[in-house]
């Protein structure tokens, strides 16, 4: 139970955080909203990856591990899908000019957008389990 509850609270404060740096993620219904999505998200994450994980099995052995992204892109697919309050939509990157380097603006289509959403949100709740063991 302590175990889904901090994965609740870790996912929410991801999708948090990720809408706040990609306003191409949207959750609608302010606090109870974004509660019940990252319930949601962590419910399918607990049920959903194992299942997606082993029917990737074959591609994730073939290319030594580099597409395991691939099942969570799947996972937050299916739960833009079946959850209502929340919408992702196509992306275009405003781009970045740091130290003389310049990322010019990038129109990202839904899969991109998808793929960068899912990078994020994995990346801040990887690192949210790993700072909670310490």
């Amino acid at each position: 139970m302590k175990r889904l509850l901090r994965s609740v609270v870790y996912h929410v404060f991801a999708l948090w955080l990720t809408s706040t740096m990609i306003p191409a993620l949207s959750i609608s219904g302010n606090l109870w909203g974004m509660l019940s999505a990252g319930f949601m998200l962590t419910i399918m994450m607990m049920l959903l990856k194992p299942l997606l994980s082993l029917i990737f099995l074959p591609i994730n052995i073939l290319t030594l591990g580099l597409l395991g992204w691939l099942v969570n892109v799947a996972v937050l697919y299916l739960w833009t899908v079946f959850v209502p309050n929340v919408s992702l939509v196509p992306w275009i990157f405003p781009g970045i000019l740091a130290g003389g380097f310049v990322v010019p603006d990038v129109a990202l289509p839904y899969t991109w957008t998808l793929i960068v959403v899912s990078l994020v949100i994995t990346f801040i709740v990887t690192a949210l389990w790993r700072l909670g063991d310490e």
